[in-house]
C-alpha cells in the first residue's frame, strides 16, 4: 500500500494532509525519514509518524455530530476553544470530516478513515450538502435561480447549486440551499453575492445523512451498511 494511503487508512488525516505531513519530514520507516508518498508499505516496514507507531485500523468508525454553535470543527485549538472532539468518545485517533464554520450548526462526520474523508470533501465526487439558512433580506426568485448556472463569488471561484424559498418567520427570511462542491464558506459568500448576509445556518443533510433525533452536542456512530453507503455515494 501506498505509504500516503496508508497513513490516511490509519486515521492520521486525509490522503492530502497526509502528503503534506509526509513533505515535512515527519514519517519514518524502519527508523529513516521517508519522503516518498509512493513508497509500498511492507507488513515488515515499522511507520511511525512524528515517533508514534503507526497501524492500520481495521474498523473504520464514523461518528455523525449534531454540531452546536459557538464549536470549533477541529482536532485541537490554539486558543484552547471547545472544539467538535469535546462531544466525543477517546478511544480512537479521530478528525472532522470537512469543517463547519464555528457559529454554524448541523451535521458533522467525524471519523478515522483517511480515505472516506477525502472521497466525501474532494469536489469531483459532487457529494450533496443541504443548509438550511436564515435572512433578514429578500431576494428576487431572478436572483436566486441564478445559482443553478453559477454565481461569481468575491475572492474568486464560482458556486452552482439550488436555492429554494421555504418560509418567511417574521422579519427573517429562511432558504434551503443545495450544494456538492464544497468551497469555503461558501453558503455565505453566495448569499453576500446575491446581496444579503447570512444571519443563522444550519446543514441539515451532508451525503444523504440527516440529524434526526439528535440534539446538539449528541452523536452517534454509523452502522457498518451507513459507512459502506458513504463508499458508494462517492464512487
Amino acid at each position: 500500500m501506498r505509504l500516503n494511503k496508508f497513513l490516511a487508512h490509519a486515521g492520521i488525516a486525509s490522503r492530502r494532509k497526509c502528503d503534506d505531513i509526509i513533505s515535512s519530514g515527519k514519517v519514518k520507516i524502519n527508523d529513516a525519514i521517508c519522503l516518498d508518498f509512493s513508497y509500498q508499505v511492507t507488513d515488515d516496514d515499522c511507520v511511525r509518524v512524528s515517533g508514534e507507531i503507526v497501524n492500520v485500523k481495521s474498523e473504520k468508525i464514523v461518528y455523525l455530530l449534531n454540531k452546536p454553535k459557538g464549536v470549533i470543527s477541529s482536532v485541537t485549538d490554539e486558543r484552547n476553544r471547545t472544539t467538535v472532539m469535546d462531544f466525543l468518545p477517546l478511544e480512537e485517533r479521530l478528525f472532522p470530516i470537512g469543517r463547519l464554520d464555528r457559529d454554524t450548526t448541523g451535521v458533522l462526520l467525524i471519523t478515522n478513515d483517511g480515505e472516506l474523508a477525502n472521497r466525501l470533501t474532494h469536489p469531483r465526487y459532487g457529494v450533496e450538502k443541504k443548509y438550511i439558512a436564515v435572512t433578514n433580506i429578500d431576494i428576487p426568485r431572478q436572483e436566486y435561480m441564478k445559482l443553478k448556472t453559477g454565481i461569481k463569488l468575491e475572492e474568486g471561484g464560482v458556486a452552482r447549486g439550488e436555492i429554494q424559498f421555504l418560509n418567511k418567520m417574521g422579519k427573517r427570511f429562511v432558504w434551503q440551499v443545495t450544494l456538492k462542491e464544497g468551497k469555503k464558506r461558501e453558503v455565505k459568500r453566495i448569499f453576500l453575492a446575491l446581496g444579503s448576509r447570512v444571519i443563522d445556518l444550519h446543514r441539515e443533510i451532508f451525503a444523504g445523512l440527516g440529524i434526526g433525533k439528535l440534539k446538539q452536542g449528541k452523536f452517534r456512530k454509523l452502522k457498518k451498511v451507513e459507512i459502506q453507503g458513504l463508499y458508494r455515494l462517492s464512487q
